[in-house]
């Protein structure tokens, strides 16, 4: 499967705004039965989200030990507000209950705006980590804090998540990783493990420097 003829799956793809993406693909049915191939559809999602998908119709039947091949036009002139960055991306093609009977995947490059879905998603994501960060430092100010430094904590728990899941954004919109499952749960993970044990340690150093 190649799109604009940038093998999927090899390196990073380069999507443009603007323009039409040609996907070309071959398949081969190992089955014993025909297999029925209704629409071609090409998607990008992050943190489960997707973000763009396109469609097109195809109407082919993939004979039983045979194969087929066909070329593809996809418009993605309207990608521009959807997405931007360097994200996984999927082509997948579907019956006529769309259901994906094969798909490949790979990384691409999406040259869109920071004004697109995605960009307005990382928005979102940074004034989420402003809010959660002011509900875990406003008990400080006040002399509030739990006394157990688990409780202190977990009330920092949240704002670590939402340090990751920026994170995640921010890398991908920045294009210097493309955000896989395994980098979004261990960003996460890693910076809510962080922001805890700030949480923990943090009015006990505050003690030591009134002192």
């Amino acid at each position: 499967m190649t799109v604009d003829g940038q093998p999927l799956g090899r390196g990073d793809l380069v999507l443009d705004a603007g323009a039409v993406a040609r996907v070309v693909v071959g398949v081969q049915n190992l089955s014993r039965s025909n297999v029925n191939v209704d629409s071609v559809r090409l998607s990008g999602t992050v943190l489960g989200l997707t973000f763009f998908d396109y469609d097109t119709r195809v109407h082919t039947t993939v004979p039983a030990r045979g194969s087929a091949n066909w070329t593809v036009d996809l418009d993605i002139r309207d990608l521009d507000g959807r997405a931007t960055g360097l994200m996984p991306v999927e082509v997948a093609l579907r019956d006529t209950d769309l259901h994906t009977v094969a798909k490949a995947t790979g990384t691409a490059s999406v040259h869109g705006s920071l004004l697109s879905i995605y960009g307005l998603f990382g928005l979102g994501l940074l004034v989420l980590m402003g809010l959660l960060w002011a509900v875990a430092l406003l008990p400080l100010g006040r002399h509030a804090a739990p006394a157990t430094w688990w409780l202190r904590g977990l009330r920092f728990l949240p704002a670590g998540c939402a340090v990751g899941l920026f994170g995640v954004f921010a890398l991908s919109a920045t294009r210097l990783l493309s955000p896989t499952t395994a980098v979004d749960v261990s960003l996460t993970v890693i910076a809510a493990a962080t922001c805890f044990a700030v949480g923990a340690l943090l009015p006990r150093l505050t003690a030591a420097r009134s002192h």
